[in-house]
C-alpha cells in the first residue's frame, strides 16, 4: 500500500486500511455475505498492526459495511445497509466509476439543483454571481483544452456547482453540496469526458448565470434541469460504449 489513499487525505494507518478494505468492499472484491480474513491475516497482509486493524472495522461497521461478531469473524453486508451518504463511501464510488452510483447522483442532482438554481436567481450575493462568472469563464477558457485540461475543467465545473447550491440561502442543501462534493467531483470528471458533453452543457452553465444573475428564478431553474438532463444522457451515452 501506498502511504497515502489516491487522493492524498489518509495519513494514518487506520485510514489506509480503511480506505483499502473499503475500496474492495465497494468494486465487489468483496462481496456481500464474504468475510475478511482474520485479523492476524489482514494485519500481517498490510504490514500493519493487529489494533490497526481492528480500528478499521470498527470504522467500517460504523458505515454499515461490515458486522464483526465474536468467534464468528466479520462478514461485509449487504449494499442496502451501508451509510451511501457517508463522505468515504461516496468517495469510493466515485473513484470507481461506479455507472450505478453515477446514475443515482445524477438523479439526486435532478431532484435539488433545479431548485436550488431558482432559489440563487433570488438570494445570491453580489459576490456570489462573481464566483459563478469567474468559475464559468475558467470553464469556458479550459474547454478548448480538453481532455488534457480535464483537472483544471472539473475544478471550475466543481466551484460553479457548489457556489450555487451555496446560493440557494438554504443551510441544507448546502450541506448535502458539501456532504457530496467528493461523488460529485468525479461525477463532473466523468461527464467531462463524455463524447460531446461539455460541448453540449457549456452553453447551458452560461444559461444558468445569466438568469441567476438577471434574477430570473423560473429560468434558472429551467435552464439548470435542461443542463442536467443533457449530462445524464451525455454519461449514459458513455456508460454504454464502454
Amino acid at each position: 500500500m501506498t502511504k497515502e489513499g489516491p487522493l492524498g487525505r489518509h495519513r494514518t494507518i487506520h485510514g489506509r486500511v480503511v480506505e483499502w478494505l473499503g475500496r474492495r468492499i465497494v468494486s465487489g472484491e468483496l462481496p456481500a455475505g464474504s468475510r475478511l480474513p482474520n485479523e492476524g491475516e489482514l494485519a500481517a497482509q498490510l504490514d500493519v498492526s493487529r489494533g490497526g486493524v481492528r480500528e478499521a472495522v470498527k470504522a467500517l461497521a460504523a458505515k454499515g459495511m461490515v458486522e464483526a461478531r465474536p468467534r464468528l469473524g466479520t462478514r461485509v453486508l449487504p449494499r442496502d445497509q451501508w451509510n451511501l451518504m457517508d463522505r468515504e463511501v461516496i468517495n469510493w464510488h466515485g473513484e470507481l466509476a461506479k455507472s450505478d452510483f453515477l446514475a443515482d447522483l445524477l438523479e439526486l442532482r435532478l431532484m435539488v439543483e433545479p431548485g436550488a438554481a431558482q432559489l440563487a436567481a433570488q438570494r445570491a450575493t453580489t459576490e456570489q454571481v462573481a464566483v459563478l462568472q469567474d468559475a464559468y469563464q475558467r470553464m469556458e477558457s479550459h474547454a478548448p483544452g480538453l481532455p488534457e485540461g480535464a483537472d483544471a475543467f472539473v475544478d471550475a465545473d466543481l466551484t460553479f456547482h457548489l457556489t450555487l447550491l451555496r446560493a440557494s440561502g438554504n443551510q441544507l442543501i448546502e450541506q448535502l453540496g458539501r456532504l457530496l462534493e467528493t461523488g460529485l467531483y468525479h461525477g463532473l470528471e466523468a461527464s467531462s469526458h463524455a463524447p460531446g458533453g461539455v460541448a453540449a452543457t457549456l452553453p447551458l452553465h452560461q444559461a444558468v448565470l445569466v438568469a441567476v444573475r438577471g434574477r430570473r428564478p423560473v429560468a434558472a431553474g429551467r435552464a439548470m434541469r435542461k443542463l442536467l438532463e443533457t449530462t445524464t444522457e451525455a454519461v449514459r451515452r458513455m456508460t454504454e460504449e464502454q
